[in-house]
Protein backbone atom coordinates (compact mmCIF):
# COMPACT_ATOMS: atom_id res chain seq x y z
CA UNK A 1 0.00 0.00 0.00
CA UNK A 2 1.56 3.69 -1.11
CA UNK A 3 -0.25 6.15 1.72
CA UNK A 4 -0.76 8.86 -0.45
CA UNK A 5 -4.18 9.83 0.17
CA UNK A 6 -4.98 8.13 -3.12
CA UNK A 7 -7.63 5.95 -3.63
CA UNK A 8 -6.00 3.53 -6.44
CA UNK A 9 -4.67 0.71 -4.12
CA UNK A 10 -8.42 0.46 -3.06
CA UNK A 11 -9.99 -0.83 -5.70
CA UNK A 12 -12.68 -3.82 -5.05
CA UNK A 13 -12.78 -2.93 -1.35
CA UNK A 14 -16.34 -1.84 -0.32
CA UNK A 15 -17.05 1.51 1.03
CA UNK A 16 -19.22 1.90 3.88
CA UNK A 17 -20.96 4.77 4.73
CA UNK A 18 -21.70 6.34 8.59
CA UNK A 19 -25.00 8.31 7.93
CA UNK A 20 -24.17 10.88 11.01
CA UNK A 21 -20.86 12.15 9.34
CA UNK A 22 -21.27 11.43 6.17
CA UNK A 23 -18.11 10.23 5.57
CA UNK A 24 -17.12 6.84 3.98
CA UNK A 25 -14.58 5.00 4.83
CA UNK A 26 -12.79 1.00 3.52
CA UNK A 27 -10.62 -0.90 5.81
CA UNK A 28 -7.70 -3.34 4.81
CA UNK A 29 -5.22 -5.31 6.44
CA UNK A 30 -2.44 -7.92 5.96
CA UNK A 31 -1.76 -8.95 9.45
CA UNK A 32 0.68 -6.48 10.32
CA UNK A 33 -1.14 -3.26 9.40
CA UNK A 34 -4.41 -2.06 9.24
CA UNK A 35 -4.90 0.02 6.37
CA UNK A 36 -8.29 3.38 6.09
CA UNK A 37 -9.45 4.89 3.62
CA UNK A 38 -11.71 7.58 4.83
CA UNK A 39 -13.41 10.11 2.18
CA UNK A 40 -15.35 13.21 2.74
CA UNK A 41 -17.60 14.64 0.60
CA UNK A 42 -18.38 18.50 1.49
CA UNK A 43 -15.89 21.45 2.38
CA UNK A 44 -16.99 21.30 6.59
CA UNK A 45 -16.63 17.97 6.40
CA UNK A 46 -13.30 18.23 4.85
CA UNK A 47 -11.79 21.01 6.99
CA UNK A 48 -12.83 19.44 10.32
CA UNK A 49 -10.65 16.65 10.14
CA UNK A 50 -7.77 18.69 8.89
CA UNK A 51 -8.46 21.71 11.55
CA UNK A 52 -8.54 19.13 14.68
CA UNK A 53 -6.89 16.09 13.67
CA UNK A 54 -8.45 13.03 13.42
CA UNK A 55 -8.09 10.36 16.76
CA UNK A 56 -8.32 6.27 15.96
CA UNK A 57 -8.63 3.85 18.57
CA UNK A 58 -8.64 0.35 18.34
CA UNK A 59 -9.36 -2.22 21.44
CA UNK A 60 -10.01 -5.77 21.04
CA UNK A 61 -13.60 -6.50 20.23
CA UNK A 62 -14.65 -7.52 23.42
CA UNK A 63 -12.60 -5.52 25.61
CA UNK A 64 -14.07 -2.54 27.56
CA UNK A 65 -11.15 -0.89 27.88
CA UNK A 66 -10.48 2.43 25.90
CA UNK A 67 -7.81 0.92 23.84
CA UNK A 68 -4.77 3.05 22.34
CA UNK A 69 -4.44 4.71 19.14
CA UNK A 70 -2.64 7.73 17.06
CA UNK A 71 -3.85 11.03 16.65
CA UNK A 72 -3.18 12.23 12.75
CA UNK A 73 -2.44 15.53 11.99
CA UNK A 74 -1.72 18.13 9.24
CA UNK A 75 0.08 21.54 9.13
CA UNK A 76 1.17 24.46 7.38
CA UNK A 77 4.60 25.24 8.71
CA UNK A 78 7.60 27.89 7.54
CA UNK A 79 10.39 26.87 5.47
CA UNK A 80 12.65 26.96 8.87
CA UNK A 81 10.38 24.50 10.91
CA UNK A 82 10.07 22.25 7.76
CA UNK A 83 14.03 21.80 7.62
CA UNK A 84 14.04 21.72 11.69
CA UNK A 85 11.40 18.81 11.49
CA UNK A 86 13.25 17.11 8.31
CA UNK A 87 16.41 16.87 10.34
CA UNK A 88 14.71 15.78 13.34
CA UNK A 89 13.44 12.78 11.43
CA UNK A 90 16.33 11.52 10.48
CA UNK A 91 17.11 13.72 6.69
CA UNK A 92 20.44 14.90 5.86
CA UNK A 93 20.04 18.09 3.83
CA UNK A 94 23.16 19.84 2.10
CA UNK A 95 22.88 23.39 2.62
CA UNK A 96 21.58 24.19 -1.31
CA UNK A 97 18.83 21.77 -0.12
CA UNK A 98 17.92 23.70 2.59
CA UNK A 99 18.32 27.25 0.56
CA UNK A 100 15.91 25.55 -2.38
CA UNK A 101 13.16 24.76 0.43
CA UNK A 102 13.70 28.25 1.99
CA UNK A 103 12.82 29.76 -1.56
CA UNK A 104 9.27 27.65 -1.90
CA UNK A 105 8.41 29.01 1.39
CA UNK A 106 5.89 27.42 3.64
CA UNK A 107 5.43 23.63 3.49
CA UNK A 108 2.74 21.01 4.74
CA UNK A 109 3.58 18.48 6.88
CA UNK A 110 2.25 15.40 8.47
CA UNK A 111 2.56 14.56 12.32
CA UNK A 112 1.45 11.12 14.15
CA UNK A 113 1.22 11.44 18.17
CA UNK A 114 0.37 8.04 19.91
CA UNK A 115 -2.78 8.02 22.64
CA UNK A 116 -2.36 5.60 25.47
CA UNK A 117 -5.67 4.02 27.07
CA UNK A 118 -5.69 6.89 29.41
CA UNK A 119 -5.42 9.86 27.39
CA UNK A 120 -2.10 10.79 27.60
CA UNK A 121 -0.41 11.82 23.94
CA UNK A 122 2.77 12.19 23.14
CA UNK A 123 5.12 12.55 19.63
CA UNK A 124 5.42 13.78 16.88
CA UNK A 125 6.51 9.57 16.66
CA UNK A 126 9.36 8.97 14.22
CA UNK A 127 10.34 5.58 12.67
CA UNK A 128 10.57 2.62 15.37
CA UNK A 129 13.38 0.09 14.98
CA UNK A 130 11.02 -2.60 14.18
CA UNK A 131 8.30 -2.23 12.28
CA UNK A 132 6.37 0.60 10.24
CA UNK A 133 5.30 3.83 12.07
CA UNK A 134 1.84 4.94 11.99
CA UNK A 135 1.44 7.26 8.76
CA UNK A 136 -1.25 8.75 6.57
CA UNK A 137 -1.55 11.08 3.84
CA UNK A 138 -4.26 13.18 2.43
CA UNK A 139 -4.73 13.90 -1.45
CA UNK A 140 -8.27 16.39 -3.01
CA UNK A 141 -10.73 14.70 -4.98
CA UNK A 142 -13.52 16.42 -7.60
CA UNK A 143 -15.76 15.20 -4.77
CA UNK A 144 -14.36 15.99 -1.72
CA UNK A 145 -11.13 15.36 0.46
CA UNK A 146 -9.90 11.76 0.82
CA UNK A 147 -7.65 10.57 4.14
CA UNK A 148 -5.44 7.61 3.73
CA UNK A 149 -4.25 5.93 6.83
CA UNK A 150 -1.34 3.35 8.30
CA UNK A 151 -1.79 2.21 11.58
CA UNK A 152 0.31 -0.88 12.95
CA UNK A 153 -1.14 -3.89 14.89
CA UNK A 154 1.67 -4.60 17.06
CA UNK A 155 1.71 -3.88 20.85
CA UNK A 156 1.72 -0.19 21.55
CA UNK A 157 4.62 -1.04 24.17
CA UNK A 158 6.57 -2.24 20.72
CA UNK A 159 5.43 0.79 18.43
CA UNK A 160 3.93 4.04 19.76
CA UNK A 161 0.66 4.38 18.27
CA UNK A 162 0.16 0.82 17.14
CA UNK A 163 -3.31 -0.80 18.35
CA UNK A 164 -2.60 -4.55 19.49
CA UNK A 165 -4.78 -6.32 16.79
CA UNK A 166 -3.92 -10.29 16.96
CA UNK A 167 -4.19 -12.38 13.50
CA UNK A 168 -7.58 -13.51 13.33
CA UNK A 169 -9.30 -11.30 15.78
CA UNK A 170 -11.55 -8.57 16.04
CA UNK A 171 -11.17 -4.88 16.93
CA UNK A 172 -13.31 -2.50 17.51
CA UNK A 173 -12.29 0.89 15.83
CA UNK A 174 -13.29 4.32 17.22
CA UNK A 175 -12.80 7.55 15.13
CA UNK A 176 -13.10 11.01 16.26
CA UNK A 177 -12.46 14.77 14.68
CA UNK A 178 -14.09 17.94 14.37
CA UNK A 179 -14.83 20.21 17.58
CA UNK A 180 -12.19 21.59 19.73
CA UNK A 181 -9.05 19.80 20.81
CA UNK A 182 -7.33 21.20 24.00
CA UNK A 183 -5.41 17.99 25.24
CA UNK A 184 -1.11 19.41 25.04
CA UNK A 185 0.69 17.48 23.16
CA UNK A 186 4.08 15.75 24.36
CA UNK A 187 4.56 16.67 27.58
CA UNK A 188 7.09 15.07 29.75
CA UNK A 189 4.84 13.45 31.82
CA UNK A 190 3.07 11.78 29.28
CA UNK A 191 6.54 10.53 27.94
CA UNK A 192 7.23 9.15 30.96
CA UNK A 193 4.61 6.96 31.34
CA UNK A 194 5.05 6.06 27.46
CA UNK A 195 8.43 5.47 26.94
CA UNK A 196 10.34 8.50 24.19
CA UNK A 197 11.62 8.68 20.49
CA UNK A 198 10.74 11.89 20.19
CA UNK A 199 14.14 13.68 21.10
CA UNK A 200 15.52 15.51 24.03
CA UNK A 201 13.55 17.35 26.88
CA UNK A 202 15.14 20.86 27.13
CA UNK A 203 16.76 22.79 29.62
CA UNK A 204 12.89 24.31 30.10
CA UNK A 205 11.98 20.85 31.54
CA UNK A 206 10.07 20.39 28.02
CA UNK A 207 10.18 18.02 24.87
CA UNK A 208 11.83 19.13 21.78
CA UNK A 209 8.01 18.30 20.64
CA UNK A 210 6.04 20.11 22.45
CA UNK A 211 8.62 23.50 21.71
CA UNK A 212 8.03 22.12 18.30
CA UNK A 213 4.43 22.62 18.75
CA UNK A 214 4.86 25.82 20.57
CA UNK A 215 5.99 27.51 17.97
CA UNK A 216 2.59 27.06 15.80
CA UNK A 217 0.06 28.04 18.56
CA UNK A 218 -2.78 26.52 15.58
CA UNK A 219 -1.29 23.17 16.04
CA UNK A 220 -1.03 23.24 19.66
CA UNK A 221 -4.61 23.55 20.21
CA UNK A 222 -6.19 23.32 16.88
CA UNK A 223 -10.09 24.31 16.33
CA UNK A 224 -12.39 24.00 13.63
CA UNK A 225 -16.15 25.73 13.36
CA UNK A 226 -17.52 21.85 12.72
CA UNK A 227 -19.08 19.96 15.50
CA UNK A 228 -17.49 17.45 16.56
CA UNK A 229 -17.90 13.69 14.92
CA UNK A 230 -17.26 10.00 16.05
CA UNK A 231 -18.09 6.40 15.15
CA UNK A 232 -17.02 2.91 15.49
CA UNK A 233 -17.10 -0.21 13.70
CA UNK A 234 -15.86 -3.66 14.42
CA UNK A 235 -13.24 -4.77 11.96
CA UNK A 236 -12.39 -8.39 11.28
CA UNK A 237 -8.28 -8.91 10.63
CA UNK A 238 -6.54 -11.12 8.77
CA UNK A 239 -6.21 -14.77 9.92
CA UNK A 240 -1.65 -14.59 9.43
CA UNK A 241 0.95 -12.22 9.39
Amino acid sequence: MTIDGLDGDWSGCPLYHDKKSGADFAFRNDGRNLYVLMIVKTPASSKAPQATGIKIFGRPGQSSTPGSGVLFLTRQVSAAAYIGWQVSQGAVLTEAEKAEIRKGGPREIHLAFAVGAKGSTFGPLGQPARGQAPDFGVAGREDGTAFEFLIPLAPPEEIPGAIGGLPGGTLRMSFEWGGIQNEELSTPASQERQGSNSGYVSGTGRTWSQEFLDTFDAMARPSSGAKKSSFSVDVKLAESR
